[in-house]
């Protein structure tokens, strides 16, 4: 709890209480499927190989560089990042918070807290992979890039509403994904450059 300043740990709190209270059955299924990501990628993995047998040299570099950053900035996070932030998540601290265990509210209290036991939470590994895809993609399909965005947002308002994250914990993931996302996109540029093929003198 002491990994920020107590004012902005404070708000930090309210903020995450307030989304977390906030709740409605409608809610509880629709941010439960939001942010599980076993829904989402075969339909995203087979259209990676969709794109990748028919798309030309420069796009299959594309893909490849971004499965590569997507991958990487979860590594970054969840090896890297929370061990040296050792920030615990809010149902390691506070009581009354709803969090979803299996398919299984729970609301914490010191017995159930004890049960869950530490867990790292900043940044969010969710929120920083959505948020490496949605610039990386950003910077060669914006339109694409725009609605990953959208539903970035929607995972971060999802890590909230299930108890597992802090708002800056979401916040730290979009700042660290952003910058990875875009730091990869210009490998990409890069690489193509490098081995782009000379057009052919006619």
């Amino acid at each position: 709890m002491n990994s920020f300043p107590a004012n902005l740990q404070c708000l930090d709190v309210k903020l995450l209480l307030l989304i977390n209270h906030a709740r409605s059955p409608v809610l509880d299924v629709l941010m439960k499927n939001i942010s599980d990501f076993k829904l989402f990628f075969p339909i995203i993995a087979l259209f990676i190989l969709y794109r990748m047998i028919r798309g030309n040299w420069p796009e299959r570099v594309m893909w490849i560089v971004g499965i590569l950053a997507v991958v990487s900035s979860d590594a970054l996070c969840a090896r890297i990042l929370k061990p040296l932030a050792g920030r615990q998540r809010p149902f390691v601290d506070i009581d009354h918070l709803y969090v979803l265990k299996g398919s299984k509210w729970l609301v914490t209290n010191p017995e159930i807290r004890a049960r869950l036991g530490p867990s790292l939470s900043w940044p969010s590994c969710h929120a920083t992979n959505m948020w490496t895809a949605a610039s990386y993609l950003y910077c060669f399909m914006p339109r694409t890039g725009i609605l990953i965005a959208i539903l970035a947002l929607l995972v971060c308002y999802s890590r909230i509403y299930l108890g597992v994250h802090y708002p800056l914990d979401t916040l730290g993931g979009l700042a660290v994904g952003l910058s990875w996302g875009v730091l990869f996109a210009f490998l990409a540029k890069a690489l193509n450059r490098y081995f782009a093929v000379p057009a052919q003198k006619v």
